[in-house]
């Protein structure tokens, strides 16, 4: 998976994991955001507010 030519093992500073633990969080809110805002869209529910 990582794409190194040498030898030597990656050290990572040890908040490395919480860092991509969130940015994997944040992404997968996103997604789930947009597929929600297309579901209302697609279905007729979505719309500038105040003109249902």
């Amino acid at each position: 998976m990582h794409a190194q030519t040498s030898g030597e093992e990656v050290k990572y500073e040890p908040w490395y994991k919480y860092g991509v633990a969130a940015l994997v969080l944040e992404m997968t809110i996103a997604i789930a955001v947009s597929s929600y805002s297309l579901y209302l869209t697609f279905h007729g529910l979505g719309g500038f507010p105040g003109k249902h």
